[in-house]
């Protein structure tokens, strides 16, 4: 097996891992903006404790290579995951989880300007597949409510918010040193989240509520931690080491289409022509992009 195809297949479990984890997000009741830490702090332990006989390398991290961690930790776990959260928490599953597919355009544009993938016009093509993938699946069903209509819109806006904090910090992320093992690399990222968080919880008065979290909740989060943060992001990190963003996203980005299956067989959520078309342009953008 190729170096390119052993990134996808990594990409490719991640996948699956980011699409069945949304149910313990779902379950959960407490504001996803407080769940996030819990995810955080499992996801750092777990990885740090299996990174232990590498742990030495850290002493190799230039100040440019800290500070790089930092604000990508930030970026993709403490703002990135903490609005997807919140959407997916607020919305459709079926909807707030696709939207965020349209990252692939910044990740794109970014990717070349920073000299990281070579521009193709197929690429552009299948990154405007899924860019209108994400369009149709964030429109509401016409039968909704006017109160589902209100939190659709609200979901939606946080998905947007996630999916521009998600394309920058994971170009940062195919700028972060080889060197450092996947794993201890995932670990360092989700103790800068962690950090942040604390920082901005330590401003807003955050740290009653979460410390009244109820167990059930501290339970679904802890598994997120476990699969989400732990298992997908060291995947993730690893193929990222292995391909470019670009090429890594566009597999991950078929996660939602799992999660969408998840919604509409588990949840019982609505389905709509549009949102089936908007599926079809996701996927096709993907496979599409295969063979560029």
């Amino acid at each position: 097996m190729s170096e390119q195809s052993f990134a996808y297949l990594l990409a490719g479990i991640s996948a699956l891992l980011w699409g069945f984890v949304v149910i313990p997000i779902k379950a959960a009741r407490t504001s996803g903006r407080l769940g996030i830490a819990i995810a955080m702090a499992t996801g750092t332990v777990t990885m740090f404790a299996l990174s232990a006989p590498h742990l030495g390398i850290l002493a190799t991290l230039t100040p440019r290579e800290i500070g790089l961690y930092l604000v990508t930790g930030a970026m993709q776990f403490t703002l990135g995951c903490g609005a997807y959260y919140l959407a997916v928490q607020k919305g459709s599953l079926s909807v707030a989880v696709p939207i965020t597919r349209v990252k692939i355009l910044v990740v794109l544009g970014l990717s070349v300007l920073m000299g990281l993938e070579v521009f193709r016009w197929a690429l552009l093509g299948a990154a405007m597949l899924v860019f209108l993938g994400g369009v149709l699946v964030s429109r509401p069903a016409r039968a909704a409510t006017a109160e589902e209509r209100g939190g659709h819109w609200e979901s939606v806006g946080l998905a947007v918010a996630a999916c521009i904090f998600w394309a920058v910090s994971e170009t940062l992320i195919g700028l972060l040193p080889d060197r450092i093992p996947p794993m201890l690399s995932n670990g360092l990222m989700l103790v800068s989240g962690l950090m942040a968080w604390c920082l901005l919880a330590a401003a807003a008065g955050w740290w009653g509520e979460l410390l009244a979290m109820p167990r059930r909740d501290v339970v679904c989060f802890v598994i997120h931690g476990l699969v989400s943060f732990s298992a997908a992001y060291a995947l993730f990190v690893w193929a990222m080491q292995l391909s470019t963003p670009p090429r890594v996203i566009t597999i991950t980005s078929t996660y939602p289409m799992v999660s969408a299956l998840v919604g509409w067989f588990v949840y019982r959520e609505r389905f709509s022509p549009l949102l089936g078309a908007g599926a079809v342009c996701l996927i096709g953008g993907v496979i599409l992009l295969q063979f560029v």
